[in-house]
């Protein structure tokens, strides 16, 4: 059974709802992939922390934080009055314990604990947009246009 169902002459010389399909898929997995591997930058200033998302830099208030704990998949997890996304990609506890590693997502987790607790250790300065990063969008995107250039010169 095949997914994409591509034409001998190329993507343009015939379309067909298969390569059609194949471009989409592409677009869907490189953005995840990119927005995966990219929720490892988590960055703290005198608002809050400052979490990449797909379509924009999210900020969670030091107001809606309580605390913060390393799940057992290795993303961060905001607890507070208020509702907050995910954030950080890490190594799990699970994975780091044979490794003999110390887990960075614990020590993030205590940080960001520490910061939302005590106002005085936080950061006094505003994080600018190069400090923040951008949204991923922006990068996969043009990601999923190479990919998708680079399997039809390939298939050729």
């Amino acid at each position: 059974m095949a997914f994409a169902d591509r034409p001998a002459g190329g993507f343009l010389a015939d379309p067909q709802p298969g390569p059609l399909f194949f471009a989409v898929w592409t677009s869907v997995v490189a953005a995840w992939v990119c927005c995966r591997l990219g929720m490892w930058r988590v960055t703290a200033d005198l608002d809050g922390v400052h979490i990449r998302r797909f379509w924009a830099v999210r900020c969670v208030p030091w107001s809606v934080m309580d605390r913060v704990e390393l799940r057992h998949d290795g993303f961060l997890e905001f607890f507070g009055p208020g509702t907050a996304p995910m954030a950080g990609l890490f190594l799990p506890l699970w994975a780091s314990r044979p490794l003999r590693r110390s887990s960075a997502g614990t020590q993030a987790a205590d940080t960001l604990t520490v910061l939302s607790r005590r106002p005085d250790l936080r950061p006094k300065g505003q994080a600018g947009r190069a400090v923040t990063g951008g949204a991923f969008a922006w990068w996969a995107v043009p990601l999923a246009a190479a990919l998708f250039t680079a399997a039809e010169l390939l298939h050729r």
